[in-house]
């Protein structure tokens, strides 16, 4: 049993800069068994707060009374617990097991800070399950080394101080400290490939290799240090660069291989899931594709655009802007396009009277507009305007067009039209358009 807590204790005081300590608490046996080994740390390890959190996916019917025994649970360790409600539908075709993950995961990460470690209770057979799952699906180093002991995660870090343990260490500490737990249904459920893995194949194959939990462990070290060294080299090859951005002059000496594992580089440093193998080879045909084209999966598109690959979030059809007329200081748009604001300036702007005497109102471009930009000479198209600023084409439909009655005088926070400028000593504005889910140009 000591054995179990000095080594969670000698975890904690290896990561450095945190301040508070976030369990991740189902109320099966594994978290219980954390929990209660960073209640007994609590009183030494006073630099640190612990709290924990328990998620309800909304997917078993007793969920809201497992909820209720987490919080009666830390409540009698003298911790603080919180329950989440989280929406853990299938939205993006992940299955069942990656959406709930997904979800859970969303939601512990909103409560990280700079000084957040999360601690979940995964053990050597989670492991053991994990590089097996992998293997089935074929995947290459970095998914073959599994669960990390300790990666970013949102603002802060998460940890698996048990990653090293068997599951009978953890039962035998239960045991004698006769902690009361709960056991979801749904890990009997044979129609999950884990449970699958657990109940079918792993003992059996004990059965002929006794250790194998923990020599695929091992394995699953051996590859994240692989990992880890593929990782650093690939991050050499790839010019500096704007993140969302990958830059085709890095990759135009390089080989097919060379040229895999920088994209795999690029989408791991945006946070990109790995897509399917069929997703990545469309990827790599885009490196060498002579004009615009763009792919789509999940909740991602990649554009290639005048010698870059840009990374976006999907981007929803440009919700309809008629008749959304501009009169407070802040306007929040529909969709994903922002806000809008008119910020007060000395010179420069548009003149405040637009907006108490005439209708200041905020489209979306329906295709033939024309503007003559202040200080410039003569009218130009929108099409035009966008071309020679290269704004990027599958955005230029969510950039707001701002009318005074039916003229158009302002897009976005990018051109003001001539004529509408204010008068020396007017009260007038700049537009700003803060559209923070994504770069334009």
């Amino acid at each position: 049993m000591q054995q179990l807590i000095d080594k969670v204790e000698r975890y904690l005081s290896s990561v450095e800069g945190i301040a508070e300590v976030i369990i991740a608490y189902s109320g099966g046996v594994d978290s219980h068994v954390l929990l209660h080994i960073c209640s007994q740390l609590q009183p030494r390890l006073k630099m640190l707060s612990f709290k924990a959190i328990y998620i309800d996916h909304g997917l078993q019917q007793d969920a809201s009374q497992w909820g209720a025994h987490c919080l009666r649970v830390a409540a009698s360790l003298g911790l603080e617990c919180r329950v989440e409600r989280v929406n853990a539908n299938d939205v993006n075709g992940d299955g069942p097991e990656q959406a709930a993950r997904n979800a859970r995961y969303a939601a512990l990460r909103a409560h990280c800070s700079k000084q957040t470690l999360v601690l979940t209770a995964q053990h050597q057979e989670d492991q053991a399950e994990t590089l097996m799952l992998q293997l089935f699906r074929g995947a290459g180093v970095k998914g073959l080394a599994s669960m990390p002991r300790l990666a970013g995660f949102g603002d802060g870090l998460i940890g698996r101080p048990l990653l090293e343990c068997s599951q009978q260490d953890i039962l035998d500490y239960a045991q004698q400290q006769q902690l009361d737990w709960v056991e979801d249904p749904s890990n009997l459920a044979l129609a999950y490939d884990r449970n699958f893995i657990r109940q079918q194949l792993i003992p059996l194959i004990k059965q002929r290799w006794p250790a194998f939990a923990k020599t695929t462990a091992r394995t699953a070290s051996h590859c994240a240090e692989a990992s880890a060294v593929l990782e650093d080299y690939a991050a050499s090859l790839l010019m500096p660069q704007r993140r969302a951005e990958f830059d085709l002059v890095s990759i135009a000496d390089q080989d097919d291989r060379h040229r895999r594992l920088m994209l795999r580089q690029w989408l791991a440093d945006n946070a990109v899931r790995m897509p399917s193998e069929k997703v990545l080879q469309q990827l790599l045909m885009l490196l060498t594709a002579k004009k615009s084209a763009c792919v789509a999966w999940a909740q991602y598109q990649v554009h290639l655009y005048k010698g870059f690959l840009h990374l976006n979030q999907q981007q929803l059809e440009p919700v309809p802007l008629t008749g959304i007329v501009w009169q407070a200081e802040t306007i929040e748009l529909p969709g994903s396009s922002g806000e809008l604001s008119k910020i007060p300036v000395l010179h420069g702007g548009i003149s405040s009277r637009y907006w108490s005497e005439s209708r200041v109102s905020i489209r979306r471009r329906v295709g033939g507009e024309s503007l003559q930009v202040m200080g410039r000479s003569c009218r130009k198209t929108l099409k035009k305007l966008y071309n020679e600023s290269h704004i990027f084409p599958w955005l230029r439909d969510h950039l707001p067009l701002i009318y005074v009655d039916d003229e158009l005088v302002a897009v976005a926070d990018l051109w003001l039209a001539e004529g509408f400028s204010a008068m020396e000593g007017e009260e007038m504005y700049c537009i700003e358009w803060s559209h923070p889910g994504f770069y334009i140009q």
